[in-house]
Order: structure tokens, then C-alpha cells, then sequence
């Protein structure tokens, strides 16, 4: 199975203004003079956002530096590099119940562990390598269900669950160190929005500080012992709508997220609100941040967005289905998307297709980028990916069951991957 060009999307972007003609002759965005934008060959302003402060008191645009989102792991690539030709299978470990969320890596009691939460509400560390490589070396049971991939800080593992509850596991103490319920969704549960709209599975993100930002409800600010420092948004009374995708938080203290209302949010690291932009569909992925200043994010009306500081749109590509993936960085600026089309995009930093790569089912994993710049995803195909930067297939396995967990990579090379059959599996 190899690359294919262009063909499954098209990008798009929009503006408002007339064009000024000293700029035209545009074929992409970086052909543009300054924030301006290529359309139909002219280089325009880009429209601006819908934002919730006038232009003239929106504060400057923050610096990238460096950030951070510790639900669904990094955006950039990682300190090892996986596997290049097909490996073999390390230890296999059934946790007995659906693995959505992605393994976390950290250590329990000082040994080397992959931490994941499952359906069934276990929350369970399995020794990555040495004597005990495979076995349970941590098992706690918690209140819900876990879609929500953990964050760890030195012994702490932060998840949250489906019983509006955000959880601290102790990884020396192999307990729970506390807990804090969310929101104000007391009462019966309910099937639908409704039901899970104070589920805490929107992260945990480690903010530069060492709080906790969380999707739920809306969005919290959460210290490291589980006092709620502030909730967007702030007035009790409206009932916010749920959070799924882990929020980005910039090193500046900046938080960007989407939710399942349909808009994009920019926060100040004390929870005001900067600007909005409206994408009309559910946002379910995380964002990432690029190099130059780009906030990447996909939603369900298939396209990636890629918006500035401000809020404005740079450009937007479209799929063919929804993209519920956080969105992944690779070398020179790539832009790497899954969606439900069953398609791998491989963008430019400006929105031009590089490669796309078709997959025999939809994809929710998150692509992983290695230390080599080589892509890492499962499918519901049943099928482990990875890929060149050239979109050229370099193995696949056949695992016997849907792949919506990502991947994590060790930094000595070893991938770790959950599985719709409740198997956490290592290779190498």
C-alpha cells in the first residue's frame, strides 16, 4: 500500500476583503505578502475571527516557545525512534476491557511502566521492560469508564474518568492520592450530550507551571493537589458544553481547545477568554502548535484548520469525513491528519497536500512522529502503521482488532499500543 497525491482533499480559505492587486499572483499562502491569504489567485485579508474582544483590546499574539498537552502525547516527535522494519512482539497483557485512551509512560515504584485506563474503569501500569517485562505492576480501580489519556509528573499520574471525576494515582504508593468531582451534572445519567457532559476525559494537560488543564464541562485550571483554580466559563449558572479533546497549553501559559459546541477557544492562563473561532462542528481532537506560530486542529466537519495567535484563519483543508485525531508535527513544518475516511494526510506548513495514505477502516488514533521523523498510527482496519516522512509504508501489523489507542515510543525504540480487544501490546 503506498502514497497517493492529492486527490481525497482540497484546501480552502476564506476572506472578506477586496484584493490588493500589488500581491497577486498567488498559488499558496506563502506566495502572500504579510497575514494575507491566497484565494483564487490574489492574495487577500483573511477574515477575522469571532472573537469575544475588539481587535483594538485583544492582547498580542504569545510567543510559541515551548508547550505542552499531556493528554494524547506531544505534537512534535519523540526521543526514540520506532522500529523501521516490521518487530516482534515483546509482551502481550489483557486488561480485559476496551483500550481507547492512549498508554502514558512513567514509572511505578521506580520501574519502567506503560499507564493506561480502560472501559471497564481499571487504571493499570504494565512493566515496560526487565524481569517483570509485560506484568501488571500497578492496578487501581477507579469510577468510570477511561476514554481520557493520562498525564504523569514524577509520581503522579493524573486521568480523568467518566463519573465527572478526575483522578491522582500515587505511582509510588500504588493508590489513589485524591479525587475531584467536576461540574454540576448531579442526578440520573442520561444517554446522549447530556450524559456525558461533565465527563473529565478532555486531558489532563500539564500547564508550564505544573497545574492541570482539563476538559470537562468546559474548561478547568487545576492545582497539582486538586483545588479548582478557576472554570470556564466562570458563570455557574450556564451549562457548558462538553470537552473532549485535550486543550494545548502554550509556554506562555495560553490555552487553545475546541469542544463539543463547535467553537475553538483561546484562554488567558488565568481563564478569560481572548477569542473564539466558530468551526460549527464538534471538536473533539487536540490542537497542536507549530513552529511558526500555526494552531493546527481538525473537527467533524473534516477539515484541518490552521488559524494564528489571533484567532484568524490561515487556511483549511478538507477530508472526506470527520477528523477526531489530534494533529501531529513532523520535520519541515509537515502537518500530519487521520480521519474517518480511513486516510493518513500528510500537509505542508502552508496547507498544501504532501501525500495521503488510505487505510482499509476509519482512523481515530493520533499519528506519532518518532525521533527519525517516521509516523506511527493504528486503524480500524486492524492494522499498526509506519510510515516514511514520504508516505512510503515501511511495515504493517496485523493485530486482530481495532487500533483507536495512538501509539507511545520508549526512548530505547519500543512501541506500546492498546487495542479495541482490551490487549496493551509492546514491539520492538
Amino acid at each position: 500500500m503506498a502514497g497517493v497525491l492529492g486527490a481525497a482533499g482540497c484546501q480552502w480559505t476564506e476572506a472578506t476583503e477586496a484584493p490588493n492587486t500589488q500581491d497577486a499572483g498567488c498559488a499558496k499562502d506563502t506566495d502572500c505578502k504579510g497575514d494575507r491569504i491566497c484565494e483564487a489567485g490574489v492574495c487577500v485579508a483573511p477574515r477575522p475571527p469571532e472573537a469575544a474582544v475588539s481587535a483594538t483590546s485583544r492582547p498580542p499574539a504569545p510567543a510559541t516557545g515551548k508547550w505542552a498537552r499531556g493528554g494524547p502525547g506531544h505534537a512534535g516527535s519523540t526521543k526514540g525512534k520506532g522500529p523501521t522494519q516490521e518487530p516482534k512482539e515483546l509482551w502481550d497483557r489483557d486488561l480485559g476491557a476496551v483500550l481507547f485512551a492512549s498508554p502514558a509512560l512513567g514509572k511505578v515504584g521506580g520501574e519502567a511502566a506503560a499507564l493506561v485506563g480502560t472501559h471497564a474503569g481499571r487504571f493499570v501500569g504494565v512493566a515496560l521492560g526487565g524481569s517483570r517485562a509485560g506484568e501488571i505492576v500497578l492496578d487501581v480501580t477507579l469510577g468510570g469508564m477511561v476514554w481520557a489519556t493520562a498525564a504523569v509528573a514524577g509520581n503522579r499520574a493524573y486521568v480523568g474518568a467518566d463519573d465527572d471525576t478526575l483522578y491522582a494515582i500515587d505511582l509510588d504508593k500504588q493508590a489513589i492520592a485524591w479525587t475531584l468531582k467536576l461540574g454540576n451534572c448531579d442526578g440520573a445519567r442520561v444517554p446522549g450530550p447530556e450524559g456525558a457532559r461533565c465527563d473529565a476525559d478532555g486531558g489532563p494537560t500539564i500547564a508550564p507551571d505544573g497545574d492541570l488543564i482539563l476538559g470537562a464541562d468546559g474548561v478547568y485550571r487545576i492545582s497539582p493537589e486538586g483545588q479548582i483554580r478557576w472554570h470556564y466559563p466562570a458563570d455557574a449558572s450556564i451549562q457548558a458544553k462538553h470537552v473532549f479533546a485535550a486543550p494545548l497549553v502554550a509556554g506562555d501559559g495560553t490555552i487553545y481547545v475546541g469542544g463539543q459546541d463547535g467553537l475553538f477557544l483561546s484562554l488567558s492562563a488565568d481563564g478569560a477568554m481572548q477569542w473564539t473561532y466558530s468551526i460549527r462542528a464538534d471538536v473533539d481532537g487536540g490542537p497542536a502548535l507549530g513552529d511558526n506560530g500555526a494552531i493546527y486542529v481538525g473537527a467533524d466537519d473534516g477539515r484541518v484548520h490552521a488559524l494564528r495567535t489571533d484567532g484568524s484563519l490561515r487556511w483549511s483543508f478538507v477530508a472526506q469525513k470527520d477528523i477526531r485525531s489530534a494533529i501531529a508535527l513532523g520535520e519541515a513544518g509537515a502537518v500530519y491528519a487521520t480521519s474517518f475516511d480511513g486516510n493518513l494526510y500528510a500537509l505542508s506548513a502552508g496547507g498544501d497536500v504532501k501525500w495521503v495514505l488510505p487505510t482499509g477502516g476509519k482512523i481515530h488514533a493520533t499519528p506519532v512522529v518518532d525521533a527519525a521523523g517516521n509516523i506511527f498510527f493504528g486503524s480500524q482496519d486492524e492494522r499498526l502503521y509506519a510510515v516514511s516522512p514520504r508516505g512510503k509504508v515501511l511495515w504493517t501489523l496485523e493485530l486482530g482488532a481495532d487500533i483507536d489507542s495512538s501509539v507511545a515510543i520508549t526512548d530505547d525504540g519500543t512501541l506500546v499500543v492498546g487495542c479495541d480487544d482490551g490487549h496493551l501490546r509492546a514491539f520492538r
